[in-house]
């Protein structure tokens, strides 16, 4: 069930903004009635609008993740910077950064000596 089908949430908003004391001293009935269904429908779709955000940011960071993958032959500085950007964007999930944050720093070290 997706949020603009709900109509809990929008009965739930509109209870709410109709039981704010402030409401219910400045407004008659039936325009704390209008405004609540308003102010519900706003909120709802702002709501809606803002959970696109995460899966725009994590497609953003897989797509920086597979660039950093594909170039992490070619040199070590571009896929760090790469991945640490990934981290970035997807700070607000807990593994993706943390790996993505320990892949950059392990490509920003220094590689080791080879022994022959």
């Amino acid at each position: 069930m997706s949020l603009d089908d709900s109509r809990f949430a929008q009965n739930q908003l509109t209870e709410l903004f109709q039981n704010d004391p402030k409401v219910q001293r400045e407004m008659t009935h039936s325009e704390a009635q209008t405004n609540s269904q308003v102010f519900a429908a706003d909120v709802v779709e702002g709501a809606t609008q803002l959970l696109f955000y995460p899966f725009y940011l994590l497609i953003a960071a897989s797509l920086l993740s597979a660039g950093g993958l594909l170039t992490i032959k070619m040199n070590r500085f571009f896929p760090a910077m790469l991945f640490s950007l990934a981290g970035v964007l997807s700070l607000f999930t807990l593994l993706p950064p943390v790996l993505l944050f320990f892949a950059s720093s392990r490509l920003f070290a220094t590689p080791p000596a080879l022994k022959v």
